[in-house]
């Protein structure tokens, strides 16, 4: 992959906002401020995704886009005891939408919220109406990942993480 650096990925131009070079978001990296990683898709990798680091205030995102520059997957993991746990997925559904970017609704919005002892929460959105449920006693150890290496994003990206 490809990777971009800025400090902040805007959705509605699609645009990295305070571009970085390689060496400044390293910084950012180590210091634990917020940067992002844009990473292109090539031919190893049909996915245009970002990774926004924050360590400081603990927490990280993983966004995979679809062609038309909107996020389809959301994974946010917080920063326990040294390491990343994977805290909610969500999902977007456009239908037959085109629209492009931060102007574009989801038709359907699909989350899950992860506890460390083992509760998960799903909500679905769809049709303007909204349900939930909770199933507890879930094993989440694959919710766990280690802090990357700066640039070593391989083991976040996964797109799954069953």
């Amino acid at each position: 992959m490809i990777w971009t650096y800025c400090e902040q990925w805007n959705n509605l131009t699609e645009t990295p906002m305070n571009p970085l070079t390689p060496e400044q978001a390293q910084a950012r990296h180590t210091s634990g401020q917020l940067y992002t990683a844009v990473a292109s898709p090539d031919e190893h990798s049909a996915a245009t995704l970002r990774v926004e680091m924050r360590l400081e205030t603990g927490y990280t995102s993983v966004i995979f886009m679809d062609a038309h520059g909107r996020d389809t997957l959301d994974y946010t993991f917080t920063l326990i005891n040294c390491s990343l746990f994977l805290e909610t997925a969500t999902s977007y559904d456009y239908g037959d939408s085109q629209e492009r970017g931060g102007y574009a609704d989801a038709e359907r919005v699909e989350s899950y919220e992860f506890t460390t002892d083992g509760v998960i929460r799903r909500t679905v959105e769809a049709d303007g109406e909204e349900s939930k449920e909770s199933r507890h006693g879930i094993d989440v150890t694959s919710n766990w990942e280690s802090v990357p290496y700066f640039g070593a994003y391989d083991a976040l990206i996964r797109r799954d993480r069953a």
